[in-house]
């Protein structure tokens, strides 16, 4: 490994990561690089570089924060075939992978090959806009949301070319199963692994009694439409706000050849990291019986 890309969330207090990494690197001779908006106090000696260019030269990429930066250093390392290292500085960060006390050790683990490679389904979501083409991938979610002041959004939701359910609701969420610990969860739908080739899609509220998530095979290809009956819909993609669509528009979903390339060190599962971020516990009455499993 002859360099590493440093990308961190630009307010949270990464020093102690950055010491970890600047002393691992000096120790080996191995080169660092990070973006134009690390403050330079913090990383004195590190060149900065533009985003193209630090995955072009990158080995790797150690991505600091919580799981809006690991999916941002996702996008950026993804097309590169370059891994990503998620270093928790966040509250949740399900994408991360270690601790910054534990940064060194994980660095000199990968330098050694002890370590896999977790792919992660990412979706290629596409409309028009102005006579354009548009297209953003997303690792987590795309999400089509109602427009505030504008009313409901009506959307209608085919498969393949069929027509699966019209919606009147707040909106929908296509996640990757990456994603179905976000958004996708916190409007009921499941928790998935991983590993698992599908797309989720949710209704947000809606108005009706059907509001249960759609899990489709990752081979086929979804379409969102939105309905003259409703509001103009704002588009999202893992956070970020990409466009806002009139009825009549539509995009559609499809997984990307694009994947997101996850360091995994073995110390840990999805499964673990779930029960102890999502904080489940056990009835009192099983949590000490021995039969009930691990």
């Amino acid at each position: 490994m002859k360099t590493v890309g440093v990308i961190a969330h630009p307010r949270r207090n990464c020093s102690e990561v950055f010491a970890a990494v600047i002393g691992w690197a000096q120790e080996r001779d191995v080169q660092l690089l990070t973006l134009p908006e690390v403050r330079t106090e913090l990383l004195p000696s590190v060149e900065r570089v533009q985003p193209a260019e630090l995955v072009a030269s990158a080995d790797l990429v150690l991505a600091a924060g919580g799981d809006g930066t690991i999916l941002r250093a996702l996008s950026l390392a993804a097309p590169a075939r370059v891994p990503v290292l998620g270093v928790n500085l966040g509250r949740l960060a399900f994408l991360a992978e270690v601790d910054p006390s534990d940064v060194a050790d994980a660095l000199t683990q990968i330098e050694r090959g002890s370590h896999e490679i977790e792919e992660r389904l990412a979706l290629d979501c596409r409309w028009q806009e102005d006579g354009r083409d548009i297209c953003v991938r997303a690792f987590n979610d795309v999400v089509l949301v109602r427009s505030p002041g504008h009313g409901e959004a009506a959307l209608a939701v085919s498969v393949g070319g069929q027509l699966f359910a019209r919606f009147a609701a707040d909106g929908v969420i296509a996640a990757t199963p990456t994603g179905s610990t976000a958004y996708t969860l916190s409007a009921g739908g499941p928790i998935v692994s991983p590993l698992t080739e599908a797309i989720l899609v949710t209704p947000i509220a809606p108005h009706g009694l059907f509001s249960r998530t759609l899990a489709i095979a990752a081979s086929e290809q979804l379409r969102i439409d939105v309905l003259p009956s409703g509001g103009n819909v704002v588009v999202e993609s893992d956070g970020t706000q990409r466009s806002i669509l009139e009825p009549g528009a539509a995009v559609t979903v499809a997984a990307s050849d694009t994947r997101g390339l996850l360091v995994r060190l073995g110390s840990t599962t999805f499964y673990a990291r779930a029960r102890r971020k999502l904080q489940l516990t056990d009835p009192l009455d099983l949590s000490s019986d021995d039969r009930a499993g691990p």
